[in-house]
């Protein structure tokens, strides 16, 4: 638990700035942007820097400084903040690790992301995969281009599937029933982990949940009452008291231990836990993990994904002669299909994830091709899951409320109203209206 704390405290740092009277005013004319010597500074991290240096060699008329930035949530809205204090050294191009993090940037006090829809052509815009920019979006206007998403499927393990006559399920009472018969008949095998984002993003916003539902930038929807939360809860609840679904957070060193002992049987999470965490985190011999649609719910005739991950890529609104120039290369690096086929993560953009899914579809790692879970995951994201300016407090309020009740053989329905209490207040602190 204590990775949160550390990310709550970042994200409480960067808005007690943001609160502090530091907020930009916007547009102007950039000249405090890029140290004011007229170059186009740029931060990426290091996934994005080599396709950042190659878009700088391909455009020597751009005059460009590239500069490595940290993943670390926080570390960007904070840095901002001080460039807002002293009116200089905002990036002209910014990714974002954290993609929730353009609700702050966008924010009026903050005034530091510009509007994209007059830069880059709708045309362009409606070819990202349908829903991923909603992430991006407040009050009808887009603030940022997804660079990669994260949607959620159901991934398992098919030689155990396999060894122990289990069909995949299909609704999540068929994930019940089997998670509960494989607690009982295979002790210490899982079928899922709800910890901060695993847990709240996986199945509260696979399942609709309004934990975070953005109305604008100042507007949020939470209302933990509503039956797609309620029935998130009864579904946990007897898989926790049976232990098939454990508390322990995937990214945590201690979960490896399930991949390594060949206990977890299915997951629900993310995209990215294909290539990233089954085979170099939880040591899963090659030829066993396949994905599958998320299950559905009752009366719902598809299956919706949550989202967990992803990053964006922001152009500042004091970049003034520069913002054309910034727009196209946020463009060009969420859009080149050359260059987002070899990304690490499932490309935003349609036509660059289909070019990218021909690889991992021929991946010998897999039991079975991925990219019709992965491809059918991206093209139904369930709608409302917003970018929010308390990411951290909507994760550790989680894990001190509906994890905590978990761990302790509480009712997980009753945690939902102090979750629902803490989120509330959460929101507020952060500078919202909560309906």
């Amino acid at each position: 638990m204590k990775s949160w704390r550390m990310t709550s405290l970042a994200a409480t740092a960067a808005v007690a700035l943001l609160l502090s009277g530091c907020g930009g005013t916007g547009g102007g004319d950039g000249g405090g942007s890029g140290g004011g010597k007229g170059e186009l500074l740029v931060w990426v991290d290091n996934t994005r820097m080599p396709a950042a240096r190659q878009y700088e060699k391909a455009h020597p008329d751009v005059r460009m400084r590239l500069v490595t930035i940290p993943p670390d949530a926080g570390y960007v809205p904070t840095k901002i903040s001080l460039a807002n204090r002293t009116r200089s050294g905002w990036p002209d191009v910014v990714f974002l690790a954290n993609p929730a993090e353009a609700a702050t940037l966008a924010s009026a006090r903050f005034g530091y992301a510009a509007p994209l829809d007059g830069l880059v052509p709708k045309s362009v815009r409606d070819g990202f995969t349908p829903g991923s920019l909603d992430t991006c979006t407040f009050g009808g206007k887009t603030y940022c281009l997804r660079n990669d998403i994260a949607p959620t499927v159901l991934w398992y393990d098919a030689k155990l599937m396999r060894r122990y006559g289990y069909p995949v399920p299909k609704t999540w009472a068929e994930y019940r029933r089997t998670g509960l018969k494989a607690a009982s008949e295979h002790p210490g095998t899982i079928v899922g982990a709800i910890n901060g984002k695993y847990g709240a993003g996986v199945y509260f916003g696979g399942s609709g949940c309004p934990t975070r539902d953005t109305l604008s930038l100042t507007e949020v929807h939470i209302d933990l009452g509503r039956p797609d939360c309620t029935r998130v809860a009864d579904l946990l609840q007897p898989l926790v008291r049976a232990k098939a679904v454990t508390t322990v957070a995937p990214i945590d060193p201690g979960f490896a231990k399930f991949g390594k002992d060949g206990r977890i049987l299915m997951l629900p999470a993310p995209a990215w836990f294909g290539d990233f965490m089954f085979a170099p985190a939880f040591k899963v011999p090659k030829g066993r993990i396949a994905a599958a649609p998320m299950p559905t719910w009752p009366g719902e005739r598809r299956s919706y994904a949550g989202q967990v991950g992803g990053g964006a890529f922001l152009v500042s609104s004091h970049a003034g002669g520069r913002t054309n120039q910034a727009a196209a290369l946020v463009q060009w690096m969420t859009t080149d299909v050359n260059l987002q086929a070899q990304q690490p993560t499932y490309p935003a953009f349609a036509a660059a994830a289909k070019k990218w899914g021909e690889a991992k579809s021929k991946d010998p790692y897999y039991a079975s091709d991925p990219m019709p879970a992965l491809s059918a995951a991206a093209n139904s994201l369930r709608p409302g899951f917003g970018a929010v300016r308390f990411e951290a407090d909507w994760q550790s309020s989680f894990n001190d409320t509906f994890v905590k009740a978990a761990d302790s053989g509480g009712n997980l329905l009753d945690s939902l109203r102090s979750w629902q209490s803490k989120l509330k207040a959460a929101a507020e602190t952060a500078g919202y209206t909560v309906g």
